[in-house]
């Protein structure tokens, strides 16, 4: 259950590919071997409005949250983490050019007793998409 939200300052999608990059996350966390495919979604966020570090304006951010189901240990949910913030950054490193800029990742584990998810067929859909 791979859950990845972003909000992003206002505007960023002028300067960044945003569509591109929702792509580039989705198949970051898919990459990583502990995220099944069926559990992942990505979805961002434009902050409407914002006021960044001092106010003068010209800053832009990318602010991720990404929420997994319990049983993944300490040592997986960092190495997500690692791959994910590392794909990001690497995408957006070269649109950002010199316009200051910050980027941040949260990774948050979903107690399972508080989760409800029993009506799911993604999983079923991609079953029928494999090869055989």
């Amino acid at each position: 259950m791979p859950h990845l939200s972003f909000e992003f300052s206002y505007g960023l999608g002028q300067q960044a590919d945003l569509r591109a990059l929702t792509e580039t996350m989705r198949a970051a966390l898919a990459a990583t071997g502990h995220c099944p495919v069926g559990g992942i979604r990505v979805r961002g966020f434009e902050a409407d409005i914002d006021a960044i570090g001092d106010g003068a304006g010209g800053y832009h951010f990318l602010d991720m949250i990404l929420r997994l189901g319990q049983g993944r240990d300490e040592v997986t949910r960092d190495a997500i983490a690692d791959q994910l913030y590392g794909a990001v950054e690497a995408a957006l490193r070269p649109q950002m050019g010199g316009t200051p800029f910050i980027l941040s990742l949260e990774v948050q584990e979903i107690e399972t007793r508080f989760s409800r998810k029993s009506w799911s067929t993604i999983h079923a859909a991609l079953r029928e998409k494999e090869p055989e």
